[in-house]
């Protein structure tokens, strides 16, 4: 009995093509014990079956039928024109496949590929192609013996996946620009109402303190007594203002930095709530003016939550580098709870939800750890500026 790869051109001539698809003398013999039986199994796979020459045109010499319900020719189209496989596969393709051909050919590898073949009714489909080396006992290379599978739901599907992808990447984008607006805009603000409070109301009640002060000198008694209460009340008030202007806009995270102005907001609070603090400056890097007022804003919630709810006696913050970016943390030791992150937050003050919600915003992450007994821990890492923390979906 010949060798399959000996008969195939016989068989051709002999009007037997379809058998030439049988590459070993195992499925030879199993079709001539079973006659047709191989053919049904070949022809009802749901793919294109073929067998090529390794010559420059990739001259067909076997091809199944599944050719034309797939692609649109008939079997005898595609045999008929060494040409064809060529000019059918996409223009934009055609040189990126013709080279991968030549290159499976001169090195006899196995070949895999994904392209997209023009059918005859002038649809695009992708097709995934994929060919095994046949050899001889010498090893001479005889034929490709391959397979074309239709991917195109699967391309359409990876297609549509890249385009939502992209969609969310704007979104967010949109998203994370809309929310530094609003960041700088409400710092802006901020800033404008502490001018307003430093130059008019602050100066004002200097000045009546001042006054205060001088007709406190006269010698009446109760004239005096009245002047230093309303002196007091007078001194409270500017102090009030100072503070308020403080947590407006600390002049030292624009002067100084974030871990100076941190250290300064501690350092009041500790005054006013008898804590033990400490701030841990691991910055290698200051942060832009953004993120840094950002950074600021979470720590000031976070403090504020420990001296209103958590009856805390230490409090610790730590701002470290941390890759492109900061890590900053606020920890106490008070009473703990198990966080909400679903509820409002309180005018005025970002909220749990909120911090979460504006650091992913600005490109990173933050986290609330807490619980009852334990303390609570408000963690958060931020990109050093906004083109660091650009949407890397998929990264």
């Amino acid at each position: 009995m010949a060798r399959p790869e000996e008969r195939c051109s016989s068989d051709r001539a002999a009007g037997r093509g379809d058998h030439t698809a049988m590459t070993d003398d195992a499925a030879w013999q199993f079709d001539e014990l079973h006659p047709g039986a191989y053919r049904m199994l070949v022809e009802g796979v749901p793919a294109i079956l073929y067998i090529d020459r390794p010559d420059e045109l990739s001259t067909n010499l076997y091809t199944s039928p599944q050719i034309e319900s797939l692609l649109g020719y008939s079997v005898e189209e595609w045999m008929a024109d060494p040409e064809l496989w060529k000019q059918a596969i996409h223009p934009d393709d055609r040189d990126r496949v013709s080279l991968a051909n030549e290159e499976s050919n001169r090195n006899a590898a196995r070949y895999l590929d994904e392209y997209r073949i023009i059918t005859k009714d002038g649809r695009t489909v992708w097709i995934r192609d994929e060919a095994a080396p046949v050899r001889g006992p010498d090893g001479t290379l005889l034929y490709w013996r391959g397979v074309m599978l239709d991917i195109t739901e699967r391309m359409e599907a990876e297609e549509k996946l890249r385009w939502s992808l992209d969609v969310l990447r704007q979104t967010l984008q949109q998203r994370r620009e809309l929310a530094r607006r609003l960041q700088n805009a409400q710092e802006s603000e901020r800033q404008r109402i502490a001018a307003d409070l430093h130059d008019d109301p602050i100066q004002v009640m200097s000045a009546v303190d001042m006054r205060l002060q001088m007709l406190a000198e006269f010698p009446n008694t109760v004239t005096t007594e009245a002047i230093v209460g309303i002196e007091s009340e007078v001194h409270a008030a500017i102090e009030r203002l100072r503070s308020m202007l403080f947590e407006l806009r600390p002049a030292a995270l624009d002067r100084e930095g974030l871990v100076p102005a941190l250290r300064v907001y501690l350092e009041r609070r500790a005054k006013a709530s008898d804590w033990v603090v400490e701030v841990v400056n691991g910055m290698t890097q200051e942060p832009d003016p953004d993120m840094r007022a950002l950074l600021y804003r979470i720590a000031q919630e976070a403090v504020a939550n420990a001296a209103k709810h958590a009856k805390a006696t230490r409090v610790r913050v730590e701002a470290v580098s941390a890759g492109d970016g900061v890590t900053l943390r606020v920890r106490d030791d008070g009473q703990g709870f198990v966080p909400d992150l679903d509820a409002a937050p309180a005018p005025g003050h970002l909220g749990l939800s909120t911090i979460v919600e504006r650091a992913e915003l600005a490109g990173g992450w933050a986290r609330i750890l807490s619980a009852p007994g334990e303390g609570t821990t408000v963690e958060c890492w931020l990109p050093l500026d906004v083109a660091t923390g650009d949407p890397a979906l998929g990264a």
